[in-house]
């Protein structure tokens, strides 16, 4: 495999990074827009809630190409990074951005369409929702941040 190959995969591969961590981010700032604005101004909750929907393709998209050009590096680079416990752990925070973003907040997502469809949510459960879409969202923007320090400082 040629070197530029191997370099398009890089920036494919930075690109698939910044665009789920940066729709992470978005989704959080909106989540508490929409949190702020729900009950009293429903339809503007109504826009909100259809954007946090479509955010989750932009996050399919990023994972998509970390994914892929992640397969491309690791074909030319496997006994350079593999053995390295920097890329171990990256490769398990990776796994746990997907589970984390891709399952659980879908989950949620889920629930709180659910609950956004009826007029007059029950308070504890919203409460419960919102509280774990919070969490969900943190921990994922945690996450982020420590691939981001583990790809800059690659330590053995």
């Amino acid at each position: 495999m040629s070197t530029s190959i191997y370099y398009a995969a890089l920036v494919l591969h930075v690109v698939g990074i910044t665009l789920m961590a940066g729709t992470s981010f978005i989704d959080f700032i909106v989540f508490r827009a929409f949190n702020k604005t729900y009950p009293e101004d429903l339809n503007q909750s109504e826009v909100l809630v259809k954007f946090l929907n479509r955010l989750q393709r932009f996050l399919g998209i990023g994972m998509g190409l970390i994914l892929l050009s992640g397969i491309t590096m690791m074909a030319k680079m496997h006994q350079v990074w593999g053995a390295q416990l920097w890329f171990r752990i990256k490769m398990i925070l990776l796994l746990v951005v997907i589970f984390n973003g891709l399952g659980l907040r879908r989950v949620l997502g889920k629930q709180l369409n659910q609950l956004f469809a009826t007029a007059n949510p029950e308070n504890s459960r919203w409460h419960r929702i919102t509280t774990r879409f919070y969490l969900v969202q943190l921990v994922q923007l945690i996450l982020f941040i420590l691939i981001f320090i583990l790809s800059i400082f690659k330590f053995n």
